[in-house]
This record gives structure tokens, sequence and C-alpha cells, in this order.
């Protein structure tokens, strides 16, 4: 990969973290009392809101106009069944997120950011002071400008390889299929696919007289993210970035492809 690196979609997951912040004076020092007021307020809103949703009905949620039909708008509605409202599993995830929230923040903000948060587990419940809210948010945007930056240049080097035209593979947009199983079929590489999360009809990918270049992982159960195209004397040269709990890079040489339905 020469754009859609591990490296660029590192960046791409620190452009939302300013999103949801507000800013209070009181997250200048650090302050339990403070925390816990926060805390047991935020949690309260989280049980309402689940407790709420429990009590939703299919009516309220769904019309016919969100159904190919109205048999299977029917369908549907009846064996729609509401999410039990459980207070203390509800509890146990809000905890859950929060514990995730301060990991990710640990992990994305820089030194010199987080040196200024009193109290992360305030900042993981979306409250800072203006001047933490200000660099998070100057941090953010710069990371999106890298972000695009990258993606501009791989559509300029698409479009000096293939025109104004997309190729073929960019046009079936793989993005967050899961791969379920891989097979050699002679001179091809032939992966099935689960669709169900992504945005193509295609089930399988044939990549005809096929060899594959780079691997480093299993790429059974794996998300496909984003991907390269290059064309080749013989043909296409297809770089993958994919997801299975870590990132994995693929990259196949190929005469041609062929989506399977």
């Amino acid at each position: 990969m020469k754009y859609c690196t591990k490296e660029w979609y590192d960046i791409m997951q620190k452009t939302d973290l300013h999103l949801l912040l507000k800013a209070n004076k009181k997250a200048e020092v650090f302050s339990e009392e403070f925390y816990q007021k926060l805390y047991s307020k935020k949690e309260a809103e989280q049980l309402n809101f689940d407790e709420e949703i429990s009590n939703e009905k299919f009516e309220d949620l769904f019309d016919e106009d969100d159904f190919p039909s109205k048999e299977e708008y029917e369908q549907a509605r009846e064996s729609f069944v509401p999410e039990k409202f459980d207070p203390e599993d509800t509890k146990r995830k809000f905890r859950e997120a929060q514990e995730y929230n301060i990991d990710r923040l640990k992990s994305d903000l820089p030194k010199e950011i987080l040196d200024k948060v009193a109290d992360i587990r305030v900042l993981a419940m979306d409250c800072c002071t203006e001047e933490v809210k200000r660099l998070i948010a100057k941090f953010c945007k710069e990371n999106e400008k890298k972000m695009k930056r990258a993606f501009k240049e791989l559509e300029q080097a698409e479009r000096d390889a293939f025109g104004d035209e997309p190729s073929k593979f960019a046009k079936e947009c793989l993005h967050d299929c899961e791969i379920t199983a891989v097979e050699q079929n002679g001179s091809d590489v032939v992966l099935s696919l689960d669709n169900s999360g992504g945005f193509t009809i295609c089930t399988a990918i044939v990549f005809k007289n096929a060899k594959i270049i780079e691997q480093d992982g299993e790429l059974v159960g794996a998300i496909w993210l984003y991907d390269e195209i290059y064309k080749t004397e013989n043909g296409l040269e297809i770089h993958a970035l994919l997801d299975k709990n870590e990132l994995l890079y693929f990259t196949v040489r190929c005469e041609n492809t062929e989506f399977l339905r």
C-alpha cells in the first residue's frame, strides 16, 4: 500500500476526538467530587435512553418505505422483539465504554495535550477545558487534512492509470465485506465474501491467473477496508488493507478479476 497504509488508517481514527467535547471550568483541576457527579449524570442519561429504546414499538422505528415490499415489512414487524431493559447490564456496558474511551485517549492523544488534562476520566466523558478542547480540535483537523490528502493522491494516481472512468474493481466497493473463504482454483485465487455489512452485491472475487505478493495474516474473518489498484504489463496489481483485530496487508497480481453474484 502506498496511500491507504496502516499508518494512514491510524491517523484516520484520530479525526473525530473533538466532536462531542464540551468545555467546563470545573475540568481545570482534579476533583473526585466533580468526576463522580459527571459519571452519575452520564450513566443516568444512558439508563434513560436504553429504557426508552426498550419501550419503542416497531411502528415507531420503521415504516413500509424502509423495506422492499409490504410483505417483508409485515414479516419484520411480526418477528420484532424489543431488547429487554436491564439496568445492571446498561451500567456494565457504560463502565466498559468509559474504560475503552480512557484507553483510546491515552493512546491517541499526544503527550503535550495529555499533560494539560487534569483528569483523563473527565475527558473520556467529553468534558474538558477550553484550551484542551481547542488543542484536540486542532489535532483532529490536522489529521483530517493528512487523511484527505492521501485520498486525493490515490484518486489522482488511479485517474492517471485508468482515466476518468473508475476501474471495474474500484466500482464494486468492497469496504466492510468479510472474507469467509480463500480457495486456490488452478491458477486463480477466489475470495468468498459476506457482503451483509458492505456496499456490494458480489459474493466472491476471482483473481484470474493470480499470484499473491503479500499477505501478513490469515485472510478468513478479515474485514476489507480499503484498496489501491495499479496497472501492470500483464494486468492488475491490487493492494488491500484489511482488519482482523489488527491491520493486515494483502496484495495480489492477476490478469483480471471476476465478480460473482
